[in-house]
């Protein structure tokens, strides 16, 4: 095996095959120039670890091409040779950088010794080199290795978050980051982002099921991020046990381009985040095992108040919603008297598993006392969680011993939400109005008049009582029975129109019954205008219109309405409503025949008409 690569470059044919046989014989590799020209040719295409060469030759002479030659590799090691003691060639060559000087004659062991001194001092300075090289990466490859027990010591889920977002940044150089993490459904929602990265580009949510990211979370290995999420950008999964468990965006690196080493540190920081998600998951569900209350299976009360800070802390960063949910059984003392001890117990535990159905497995309930408990949905608007109100109330009426209970005395519930950052932005604000809200609910018609035991589907059951003269309205109602007026109704939509024109991107729902055609409801030439296509997918007001098609000409589309035709349904001949439900608000007009009317603000009693018609017709819940 060869020791050195050699150029030898001399003008005379004798001097170079003699050179080339002295050290080949030595087991080195050699090759010859005849001319400086010829060896600057031989330089640039490839690697030589030692030049010898004649300083007297024509053209660009031995001292042009050291000089020339240590310009291109300034690490290059060259011996000058020539014919003549001349010392100041000799040391205008050494100021060239000339390793060592020989003349000509030369005997062929000091050519030897020369060469092998110079290429021992070649093979130290690579090995110094390598050796170097492999200590940074060494260095590098721990620091990384540090950072990563850093994330898998690291069990809080935000906090988890925040950190492999840092050391994904930092390791990769990237100034803008973004992490997905799998939910219960197992899609992958943005959790986090920090740096440069435009926030409304980004999906909520990506499904690792979509063709466009399935094949490559399955592959494991960095790619390239879709045209708009970011500037330079690719994106990592997050893979424990061939299980994607989230994704990674890494955009716009501070200093040249993302590479190789950017995608491999990038992928060994999504091993360990992966591996931590995996733990924080494990560890979450033991602590939860013990922070329950052993009668009821709820969380207790410092859990909850832990975890609602966790809430406040990532809504306030992100700027997330989440809902405080407050449910009272108001009526705790005479359920015991009635059923026993034993009993009421069970059916205290059967209410809290009923409530439990409703919840997600991010959500929180926990006990406050024997009558109240608390509900943390994170992520979830006013909206949200009024449906999950709907939803929790099903769930107990349809629970055994609640119905068994029901038979005796009635198990009076009351529930309130309050959502960040409508309701305020700390925990005493939102509790505040929970339980507002709740006493909104105790006082409503709904709990008064007994209308929450009718079905789901008894819209107009529900109509025919509040219409009725035979149902009394206490005085302190927030409803009432008016006289008929022919110009309500119509006044009543503009009205609506215009609290939703004043934030057209606030949620809400417009439900308008008509007796006559749709194409002729005041409300829709009162509506804000706007453009389908931005309105497309928008998921804030909406205006349902219910009656028959008519036969006039049709109204030209408008974004926010749907016209829902109910052609044969002899309700709508001798009825007209309007429900209007908001994030601030709550009203309904009802309108019977003969003229009789009926309207609220009770905003439990309005929920329940919306919940019922929705049901009666089979319209899609809020």
């Amino acid at each position: 095996m060869a020791n050195g690569r050699i150029l030898v470059v001399d003008d005379e044919r004798f001097f170079q095959e003699l050179f080339r046989d002295v050290l080949t014989g030595a087991g080195h590799a050699v090759r010859t120039s005849s001319s400086a020209e010829e060896a600057l040719e031989v330089l640039a295409a490839e690697r030589v670890d030692l030049l010898l060469t004649d300083m007297v030759m024509p053209g660009l002479d031995g001292l042009g091409l050291i000089r020339e030659a240590r310009r291109r590799d300034p690490e290059l090691e060259v011996v000058a040779v020539t014919g003549r003691e001349d010392v100041k060639l000799a040391v205008e060559s050494m100021k060239a950088g000339c390793s060592d000087f020989l003349t000509k004659p030369l005997e062929p062991g000091e050519l030897l010794r020369v060469a092998e001194r110079v290429l021992a001092r070649v093979r130290l300075r690579r090995e110094h080199s390598q050796l170097l090289t492999e200590n940074l990466e060494f260095v590098k490859a721990q620091a990384l290795y540090r950072q990563g027990l850093q994330i898998l010591a690291t069990l809080d889920g935000e906090r988890l978050v925040d950190l492999a977002l840092s050391v994904l940044a930092r390791t990769t150089d990237a100034q803008g980051a973004a992490l997905w993490v799998a939910d219960e459904k197992g899609q992958l929602a943005l959790r986090g982002y920090r740096g440069l990265v435009d926030r409304a580009a980004l999906p909520v949510r990506v499904d690792p099921r979509d063709p466009a990211f399935a094949d490559a979370l399955r592959g494991g290995a960095p790619f390239l991020a879709p045209d708009g999420w970011g500037g330079e950008a690719f994106l990592v999964p997050l893979v424990a046990d061939d299980e994607p468990l989230g994704l990674a965006l890494l955009s716009d690196r501070a200093r040249g381009r993302f590479g190789r080493d950017e995608h491999a540190a990038a992928l060994v920081v999504a091993d360990f985040t992966a591996i931590a998600v995996k733990n924080a998951r494990r560890f979450q569900a033991v602590e939860r095992v013990g922070l329950r209350d052993r009668e009821t299976g709820a969380y207790n009360l410092s859990y909850f108040v832990d975890y609602a800070g966790k809430e406040f802390y990532k809504a306030r960063r992100y700027g997330r919603a989440f809902s405080l949910v407050v449910l009272s059984v108001d009526n705790v003392e005479q359920l015991r008297k009635e059923a026993g001890r034993e009993p009421f117990r069970r059916l205290m535990r059967d209410l809290v598993a009923a409530v439990g159905r409703a919840v997600r497995d991010a959500d929180i309930l926990a006990k406050v006392s024997e009558s109240e408990y608390y509900v943390l949905l994170p992520e979830t608007d006013y909206f949200g969680a009024l449906m999950f109100v709907r939803r929790a109330t099903e769930e107990v009426r349809r629970e055994a011993s609640v119905r068994t209970m029901e038979e005796r005395v009635p198990v009076l519930l009351s529930i309130g939400a309050a959502s960040f950052p409508k309701d305020g932005e700390d925990f005493d604000e939102l509790l505040h109005w929970a339980r507002d809200r709740v006493q909104d609910q105790r006082g409503s018609l709904l709990r008064r008049l007994h209308l929450g035991d009718l079905e789901p589907g008894a819209f107009w059951e529900l109509t025919d009582v509040l219409l009725s003269g035979s149902a009394r309205l206490p005085d302190s109602s927030a409803s009432a029975r008016l006289q008929p007026d022919a110009e309500l109704f119509a006044a009543a939509q503009r009205e609506a129109a215009r609290e939703i024109a004043r934030d057209p991107r606030a949620r809400g729902l417009l439900y308008v019954g008509l007796r006559s055609a749709l194409a002729a409801s005041p409300v829709r030439a009162a509506l804000p205008a706007g453009d389908p296509a931005a309105r497309a997918g928008d998921p804030s007001a909406r205006v349902y219109l219910l009656g028959p098609r008519g036969t006039d000409a049709e109204a030209a589309p408008h974004p926010l309405v749907t016209e829902v035709y109910v052609d044969g349904d002899q309700r709508f001949a001798g009825h007209e409503f309007l429900l209007f439900l908001s994030e601030r608000s709550a009203y309904a007009l009802l309108s019977g025949p003969d003229g009789r009317t009926f309207h609220t603000s009770d905003m439990p009693l309005v929920d329940a008409l919306v919940s019922k018609l929705q049901s009666a017709y089979d319209l899609q819940p809020i």
